[in-house]
């Protein structure tokens, strides 16, 4: 079971010095703002207050589960069936859809398969927003066409309300949202369904029921007399 994607192109680095650089990073802003009684001041961006209120509810089959299933647009396509995943640490595209967005593949870092930056934008004009982000190519079967993972959120200021499957994030030009496809998430759970069932039903198929070994006592020893006697040589005709 896989509990959470990590790994990956992501702004901390692969290598230990950049990972130890990145928790005692974190370690000595706490230490600061701790004996300051304050924050380090940060370049403020002019944003608009971001709420959700109860109103925005509306269109929400509750009470409800479901994950939150977005489009985009990715290097000029429209792609849908994109899954909005917190817990992941990197995004991912899997192969079928990076083959209909016809790239280059000598753009790959590394070839077949590998990653790529590409450009994704949500939202509509004019609050909308667009960066560009490494993603994971990777050929597995999925219900899914991209896994957005937590640094693109992050580099958009994505907000999320996984109640009202909604996702606000800031732009000059006011607040920008993003509602999640209900219907779409609903099916994408049906379509893995399916595909988990008929893979297990694939493995039962490819089970035999192995021989029943003898209990102990009942075991059928062989009798060496029951073996055919050799044969005794006989002339082949009379001299």
């Amino acid at each position: 079971m896989i509990s959470t994607i990590s790994g990956g192109p992501t702004m901390v680095g692969t290598s230990n010095n950049s990972i130890k650089h990145y928790v005692r990073s974190t370690y000595a802003h706490q230490v600061f703002s701790t004996e300051q009684g304050r924050l380090p001041k940060t370049q403020k961006t002019g944003w608009a207050f971001i709420t959700f209120c109860e109103e925005e509810e509306r269109g929400v089959i509750l009470p409800h589960d479901d994950p939150i299933i977005i489009r985009a647009d990715i290097s000029n396509f429209d792609v849908g069936r994109i899954l909005v995943d917190t817990g992941s640490s990197v995004s991912l595209m899997f192969a079928d859809a990076f083959n209909e967005l016809q790239v280059p593949s000598h753009l790959l870092d590394r070839s077949p398969l590998g990653s790529i930056h590409l450009p994704i934008s949500i939202g509509a004009a004019p609050q909308r927003t667009t960066i560009t982000t490494p993603f994971l190519i990777i050929d597995c079967p999925t219900a899914y066409n991209v896994i957005l993972g937590r640094p693109a959120m992050a580099l958009m200021k994505v907000f999320i309300s996984t109640h009202m499957l909604l996702l606000k994030f800031p732009t000059p030009h006011g607040t920008g949202t993003v509602r999640g496809d209900q219907l779409g998430a609903r099916s994408c759970y049906t379509s893995a369904v399916k595909s988990t069932n008929r893979q297990h039903r694939g493995e039962a198929l490819a089970v035999t029921q192995a021989p029943v070994p003898p209990r102990a006592g009942t075991e059928h020893l062989e009798d060496p007399r029951e073996e055919s006697a050799t044969q005794q040589a006989e002339p082949v005709e009379d001299l």
